[in-house]
């Protein structure tokens, strides 16, 4: 089989995560997800550390509405490994109703991105610091929060964007009539905004995400259950 390789020379800026930073071993949590404002089923989110592994993945399991939608069913999963102090990325997996693919890292500066629909065609990606992709980043905000960047590459759909966040401190946020303290983040890219709430009170845990395209709410997820963090 005849590959065709792609390399691209990257530049990532990109603040390394201390595996001392994780402070649970095991966070498995429920949202509700909204789709134009209206219900379109629920999120799974479990983030685990095993040994010197760490599995993180995100599962949506869509309604009828989302059927209709063509976005019934989404799952990303990403491993990183915990070497020294530090942990870093293995693999990352992304699947839809469109579209799959992986990323598999060489080196903490080498990953190759295969699209599973089509194995013959890969990416390589190189970069002079650490690439990532989108999970790995969600515990980087977890985990290193306030030490955090300005802004973040990310492979994110089988491409490399890069994602401008602003952050707040000592915010509040009521959810399902359960008010939640932590801080948050927001990122805009194009005419899209992205913003996240992260619940101090739950080891950081994130509790609510949106999407506004052109001012107008075009997804929503909100935590509707904590089933274990420890």
């Amino acid at each position: 089989m005849i590959k065709s390789i792609i390399l691209l020379s990257l530049i990532i800026s990109f603040s390394t995560c201390n595996a001392n930073d994780l402070n649970y071993s095991y966070i498995e949590a429920v949202y509700k997800f909204y789709y134009k404002n209206l219900k379109a089923g629920e999120m799974f989110l479990k983030i685990s550390k095993n040994d010197k592994n760490i599995n993180i993945s995100t599962t949506y399991k869509g309604n009828i509405l989302a059927s209709i939608a063509n976005r019934d069913f989404r799952e990303e999963i990403s491993n990183s490994i915990i070497k020294g102090k530090e942990f870093y990325p293995k693999n990352y997996s992304f699947k839809d109703n469109k579209s799959s693919y992986k990323i598999i890292y060489n080196s903490n500066k080498e990953a190759k991105l295969i699209n599973e629909d089509s194995e013959d065609m890969e990416l390589l990606i190189e970069s002079e610091s650490n690439i990532h992709d989108p999970l790995y980043l969600l515990m980087i905000l977890m985990n290193k929060y306030p030490n955090v960047n300005s802004y973040y590459h990310t492979i994110s759909k089988g491409r490399l964007k890069k994602y401008n966040y602003t952050y707040k401190d000592n915010q509040t946020m009521t959810i399902n009539y359960k008010k939640f303290q932590g801080y948050s983040a927001k990122r805009t890219s194009g005419k899209k905004t992205n913003f996240y709430f992260f619940s101090e009170e739950h080891k950081n845990l994130m509790v609510y995400t949106s999407l506004f395209k052109n001012n107008k709410e075009k997804l929503r997820i909100e935590l509707s259950e904590i089933i274990s963090i420890k």
